[in-house]
């Protein structure tokens, strides 16, 4: 049903001209719930934001129809509309590599310089260049800097004189730990059971793993690399009904919103997910639905910390869940289209957006002037202990949707014990050799 809807969606929009649909200097964007609030907002007191549907025609994307990549039908037809996009990461990497996505930096829409430098990475492609080289191009400017991490009871950890883990065999020793002495906590670890693959990339990157490397090129078959893979998975199914949910217990963490609910009712030691559920976190304290002895009464009780890295290696990593705003590549037929391309993206990536952003949604702002006021907040304090980090490197997955679907497959028979996790992998690698191949 989802599929007809863009299918009707797309043909219409892909049929129209610019002029069409408003005046030559009129452009189409994408957004979500979340940009459509905050443009909202902003246009109360900002003369800048005020007319700004005016040469902007919007085109909402509910959050529910993102899973299936609307927009891949209008650029795999070369259609100029829309102009700008709302992308995942993984898609920037993807549809940049296809060609179609503008590049920023070289053509002076946007630099990179305003970015926070961890997740300006995350959203640049490598661009070969006529001597073979690649080349680092910004493709789209991110609206925030969201990563995985890892959320610990801070409260506890003082309690016991503990530091937070930098490494599996640490997180494996504070939960030996802490676990006997409180009887309230049932789990050490929890992590997401849907789109596990999400959580597991960056506990693959810390063992020294990965599947592709930075031309596309599969790698996890290489002994190496494979090895790397399977003691990754190793570690996390080894901890399977003592310190993370029992193949049985895995169910009730299938259900939105159950990770967070399960750390906020006190009944794990740590968790991994997104940084900006530290907003809901806050938001359920200061309801106060208390559910149990063991609730938490106060954001001083979370700390925040890395996804731990595999003993002996330094850098930590997040799995990058940012989005970013792109130009379609088809879209640029005239200076005019470029520059109203360009004046957007300022507006919509601008310090107010960014900072309004962090106040009402948690969210850290990308670039590096809107990170600076909201310093001694709670998001600025995610950041210092998080991304700003040199040891930490935020990266996205896979640009193959088809890569990943491959690889979470096995990686829930590894996780449900219906595979053994050399077998998981291995079989996943000789899968995505095949497809690779294919393609």
């Amino acid at each position: 049903m989802f599929r007809l809807f863009l299918l009707i969606v797309f043909c219409v929009i892909g049929c129209e001209t610019p002029t069409d649909i408003g005046s030559r200097k009129t452009i189409i964007y994408t957004f979500d719930g979340l940009t459509q609030d905050l443009i909202r907002q902003l246009a109360r007191t900002d003369p800048l934001y005020q007319n700004f549907d005016r040469r902007f025609k919007g085109l909402f994307v509910p959050g529910r129809l993102l899973e299936y990549e609307p927009f891949v039908l209008a650029l795999s037809t070369a259609s100029k509309i829309p102009t700008v996009l709302l992308l995942d990461a993984p898609w920037v990497h993807r549809y940049a590599k296809s060609g179609w996505l503008y590049e920023l930096e070289r053509t002076g829409i946007y630099s990179k310089e305003a970015l926070v430098p961890a997740v300006a990475q995350a959203f640049s492609v490598p661009v070969p260049q006529s001597n073979g080289q690649l080349v680092e191009e910004l493709m789209a400017v991110p609206t925030s800097i969201k990563g995985n991490i890892l959320f610990y009871r801070q409260d506890l950890l003082k309690r016991y004189h503990l530091a937070p883990p930098r490494n599996w065999t640490e997180l494996k020793a504070v939960c030996r730990k802490i676990l006997p002495q409180e009887p309230g906590l049932k789990y050490g670890l929890i992590f997401h059971v849907t789109n596990f693959n999400n959580d597991f990339y960056p506990i693959l990157w810390g063992f020294g793993g990965d599947i592709l490397n930075r031309r596309g090129q599969l790698v996890l078959h290489e002994p190496e690399i494979l090895n790397a893979g399977i003691a990754a998975l190793r570690e996390i199914c080894a901890m399977s009904g003592s310190l993370t949910p029992s193949v049985e217990d895995l169910k009730n963490f299938e259900a939105p919103q159950s990770l967070r609910r399960a750390f906020y009712q006190g009944k794990t030691l740590f968790m991994i997910n997104w940084n900006t559920r530290m907003q809901d976190l806050k938001e359920m304290i200061r309801h106060g639905d208390k559910v149990g002895p063991g609730t938490l009464t106060d954001l001083s009780q979370i700390g925040v910390a890395p996804i731990p890295c595999q003993s002996g290696h330094s850098n930590r990593y997040s799995n990058v869940g940012s989005f970013g705003w792109g130009i379609n590549q088809f879209a640029i037929t005239n200076p005019e289209i470029r520059e109203t391309a360009a004046r957007f993206i300022q507006l919509v990536a601008a310090e107010p957006v960014q900072v309004l952003a962090a106040k009402n949604k948690g969210q850290i702002p990308a670039l590096a002037g809107a990170l600076e006021k909201v310093k001694g907040t709670d998001v600025w304090q995610v950041y210092q202990q998080i991304f700003a980090s040199e040891e930490v490197r935020l990266r996205p997955r896979p640009q193959s949707r088809l890569v990943n679907n491959i690889l979470e497959e096995h990686l829930f028979e590894a996780l449900y014990g219906q595979s053994s996790p050399e077998a998981a992998l291995t079989a996943a690698s000789v899968e995505l050799k095949e497809l690779l191949r294919t393609e």
